[in-house]
């Protein structure tokens, strides 16, 4: 089962700035709304990422697992930053794989498969737990432009549309606050709509 064990980027280090929401809503000359806006950011992020399956908050995961795998096990994570494979021994006592027996590789979605090299020996592990493998993924795309997307590894640049889509997606709640209903707020600019449709993930 594929859970969250941590969210690495605070509010701080949102994908998507405070100040460039505000330059979309032309709020830059007062502070008033901030609140209100990182509300709607905060929001809109997390829905950008529902919708399109992406990972788009640096974040920790974990998949735990009864036993070894053979083959290929795959990570349905977008962007897989970083895997690191432990397990429980026969005593209960939490061991690390080294590195150089497994490998793992990103799939053209972004994703991770992992597989085990051919000096890789299976130990023993704990009887009758649910977790006695337990593989940590680090996840998600740099927070900040300067980072390793900047060139060293271009897969985990923040993506423009996704980056748009949530601007659009959050000024469009906040311009429309004071709306009558519930469901009008709710409502999704149909340009983001089209940005969220190209950076669906299908699995």
């Amino acid at each position: 089962m594929l859970k969250l064990i941590d969210v690495v980027a605070e509010a701080e280090d949102r994908p998507v700035k405070l100040e460039e929401l505000k330059k979309h809503v032309n709020a830059n000359d007062f502070t008033d709304d901030d609140p209100q806006l990182e509300i709607f950011l905060d929001a809109a992020i997390d829905f950008v990422a529902e919708r399109t399956s992406l990972t788009l908050r640096r974040s920790s995961w974990r998949v735990d697992r009864c036993e070894w795998w053979s083959g290929c096990l795959q990570i349905l994570l977008t962007p897989v930053r970083d895997v690191t494979v432990k397990y429980l021994d026969a005593d209960g006592a939490v061991q690390i794989v080294a590195a150089n027996l497994y490998r793992w590789e990103r799939t053209d979605l972004g994703q991770a498969e992992i597989r085990f090299l051919d000096g890789f020996t299976s130990p023993a592990l704990k009887a009758d737990a649910y977790n006695a493998v337990q593989i940590e993924i680090e996840a998600g795309f740099d927070q900040d432009p300067n980072m390793t997307g900047a060139g060293d590894d271009p897969e985990l640049e923040f993506p423009p549309r996704a980056r748009q889509a949530v601007l659009m997606i959050a000024a469009s709640w906040y311009r429309n606050r004071e709306a009558s209903s519930e469901t009008e707020l709710k409502v999704v600019p149909l340009a983001a709509e089209a940005l969220l449709g190209q950076l669906r993930v299908y699995r």
